[in-house]
């Protein structure tokens, strides 16, 4: 009966746009329910401990008193309300330290929800997955905090919360789903843990108020694989390690493959440094990175393959040397790079895609060392610049000049002793 008469007050307040009090802000919650204390288990802002910290705003507060029995003070009354129907197992109307700790899948439970914020979601320690969909449309939620021990954030977990204003990953999460912040477009900050390796697509896409991206680790961020439009740089966001902003990246020797979309979009990059480890560069890795200027790879480094579109719209290059040891370059490599005037092409390439250097209207000067042809794409080059010099070596010229692709480029060709 109890759990009947929970249910008719959760109908009438619960799924319903919340329409007193002002929402939720930084310092208060918009009612009168008890605020929790400062303890510290509270989630804060410190990158190097995403789930925890010293009653920071995504806290929630209270310690776990030694008597597991005791009731949670929740901030938010409609929260309450959820948890006491689902998972009020002596039926008090609370929900106790112990009964929190049993919950292994919150399911859709809160899905479409008016709740404001979920701080003592903390305290649900055997929670190892959000599920998917699971407050996706909580359009009133602000704030949330994740508890330490979660390894999986679920697809479209928090898919259209549009007022929820911060995110910090444990370091345990090792997955994001699909769509799992999309739309989210009061989002201003997220802190990703070191743990994650897979962030799916559109994760963080329609993220438009996105600011900072902070992680303490750059090894760990060029480790996670993205999907299409989920790297939250995309958004315009900055990220940042140890407090500051990257502009300037070497890339760390424990990294062999710089993956997909790794940097995407991150417009205040201005140099890469990839040293010897890297043995090959993700499609779309440095794309639109629009204030990148420098590009530093090794002669005797480990790269053979540079992926599609890795360094497309990177508007601020003007030359690059691929290294000796590269023997493919992929579509739309540098596709609109502007303002590439000289590119050197390493002599062991034997694949240059479909338009991968198509758009770079200042193009002058191509520097290709390999004495047999690579097979080249599609209007691999730019083919309106009629001040383009392709240079190959003395005893190639013909074979250039006859190959397929090559052929069409003809008139651009003349020697050159490498």
């Amino acid at each position: 009966m109890k759990k009947l008469l929970f249910l008719l007050a959760a109908v009438g307040m619960i799924f319903t746009a919340c329409t007193s009090g002002g929402g939720l802000d930084d310092d208060n919650n918009g009612n009168n329910t008890e605020q929790p204390g400062s303890g510290n288990q509270g989630g804060g802002d410190n990158p190097d401990n995403p789930g925890g910290g010293e009653g920071g705003e995504e806290g929630g507060g209270e310690e776990i008193p030694a008597d597991k029995t005791q009731a949670i003070k929740f901030q938010d009354e409609n929260t309450k309300l959820l948890c006491t129907l689902h998972w009020d197992e002596n039926e008090d109307g609370e929900l106790s330290y112990e009964e929190a700790a049993a919950v292994t899948d919150l399911g859709t439970a809160f899905k479409g929800s008016s709740i404001l914020a979920f701080t003592e979601l903390k305290y649900f320690t055997s929670l190892e997955k959000i599920a998917n969909n699971a407050f996706e449309g909580c359009v009133s939620l602000v704030k949330i905090t994740l508890p330490e021990q979660l390894t999986i954030i679920g697809t479209s977990a928090f898919n259209g919360c549009t007022n929820l204003k911060k995110i910090a990953i444990p370091n345990a999460v090792t997955e994001i789903g699909g769509n799992a912040f999309n739309g989210c477009s009061s989002l201003t900050s997220a802190t990703i843990g070191n743990g994650v390796t897979s962030i799916g697509e559109s994760a963080f896409s329609g993220c438009t108020s996105l600011i900072s991206v902070d992680i303490s680790d750059l090894s760990a961020w060029c480790k996670i694989s993205f999907g299409y439009n989920a790297n939250p740089l995309c958004n315009g966001a900055k990220l940042y390690l140890n407090d500051s902003e990257l502009t300037d990246i070497t890339i760390p020797s424990d990294i062999t493959e710089i993956k997909n979309y790794a940097f995407s979009g991150y417009t205040s990059l201005t140099s890469v440094t990839i040293g010897n480890s890297v043995t090959s560069i993700g499609g779309s890795a440095f794309s639109g990175c629009s204030s990148l200027t420098s590009i530093t790879i090794s002669d005797n480094c480990s790269v053979t393959s540079i992926g599609n579109e890795a360094f497309g719209f990177c508007s601020s290059l003007t030359s690059i040397t691929i290294p000796d040891g590269v023997t493919s370059i992929g579509k739309f490599a540098f596709i609109r790079s502007t303002s590439l005037t000289s590119v050197t092409i390493g002599n062991s390439v034997t694949s240059i895609g479909d338009y991968a250097f198509s758009g770079c209207s200042s193009l002058a000067s191509v520097y290709c060392k390999p004495t047999t042809p690579p097979t080249f794409g599609s209007s691999a080059l730019p083919t309106n610049n009629a001040s383009l010099t392709i240079y190959v070596p003395t005893d190639s010229v013909d074979a250039y000049k006859a190959k397929d692709g090559w052929k069409d480029y003809a008139f651009f060709i003349t020697e050159y002793v490498f």
